[in-house]
């Protein structure tokens, strides 16, 4: 039974992966075509309104998996998809050694695959929220530079496209398109916002809209606004900074268990034996596995908390 749970499971392996290879060529045609069509833009930072339809009709999956349709990822989805059945994969593959239940198996192997899919959607996201926080305070300077020069707030939207490094040159990209198709600058900016929940980006598309509809001089708010921010960014790195102890605290209690363990196989490795051969001590192995791993969720959970701004 076991062994031909293995090889659907790697049967199945191997479908995922042609179906990774096949949807990344066929993502790698399309934004080929978008480069051609549009050569001003930057096709990777554009979102695909294949993408939007598809979110509107997954609604649920999407939450469920923590992905977000409008958001330009590194990794294509089906690569982040094949990482979750490769997880699932290997749940099974390590339960042909422990011998558990195939419904808890089942179950556990499900709940990985959701935790890796969740993790990676989420950390691309935390990724990208914090390379744009901090090339805020460098947009900001260009706007503030730009319209001080006499050029309109869309002018320095285009050349922010042009001139700053991704992820920020492929958001405001984005920008130039829906301004040109009619937004107000400050509703493109709060777009941003919306796909990146960066909440500098929504005091930022709040300022411009407060000082394009009531007048008064847009340069000084938005050299205040940068100050502001650059401030912020550098609190961000000094909260990084003191948690770092806590950091390294962690993965070190995370490591710890695979360090004793293998001491204590080079020493008497009739003891580490128990853990593999016996199932009692496949239990224990599974049990301390999972509360190793938990914990270290936990932990890095309550540091992105405490030092979110």
């Amino acid at each position: 039974m076991a062994q031909s749970l293995t090889i659907i499971v790697l049967v199945l392996l191997m479908c995922a992966s042609a179906m990774t290879l096949w949807l990344g060529t066929r993502q790698s045609c399309i934004d080929r075509n978008v480069a051609i069509a549009l050569p001003a833009s930057d096709a990777a930072g554009m979102p695909s309104i294949r993408r939007l339809e598809a979110g509107s009709r997954w609604m649920l999956l999407h939450r469920l998996a923590y992905y977000k349709a409008g958001t330009a990822y590194a990794w294509h989805p089906a690569y982040v998809l094949l990482a979750g059945v490769i997880a699932a994969a290997t749940i099974f593959y390590i339960n042909s050694l422990l011998n558990f239940s195939i419904l808890y198996v089942s179950f556990a192997a499900a709940i990985v695959a959701l935790l890796v899919v969740r993790g990676l959607f989420g950390w691309q996201q935390r990724r990208l929220a914090n390379q744009l926080f901090r090339q805020l305070p460098d947009t900001i300077q260009l706007v503030t530079s730009t319209v001080r020069s006499g050029l309109p707030v869309s002018e320095a939207f285009r050349i922010i496209a042009r001139e700053m490094p991704q992820p920020t040159s492929g958001q405001f990209a984005i920008v130039c398109s829906e301004v040109t198709m009619g937004s107000s600058p400050e509703e493109a900016v709060e777009a941003v916002y919306r796909r990146t929940q960066v909440t500098e980006y929504g005091i930022f598309a709040v300022t411009l809209a407060v000082q394009l509809k009531t007048g008064g001089s847009l340069t000084e708010t938005l050299q205040t606004l940068g100050d502001t921010v650059r401030e912020r960014v550098a609190l961000a790195g000094r909260a990084k900074a003191l948690a770092g102890e806590v950091i390294f605290s962690s993965r070190a209690l995370s490591c710890a268990p695979l360090i004793v363990g293998g001491l204590l196989y080079c020493i008497n490795p009739q003891t580490v034996d128990l853990l593999f051969y016996d199932p009692t001590g496949r239990r224990l192995l599974a049990y301390a596995v999972a509360s190793v791993l938990i914990g270290s969720l936990v932990i890095s959970w309550m540091i992105r908390r405490d030092t979110a701004l």
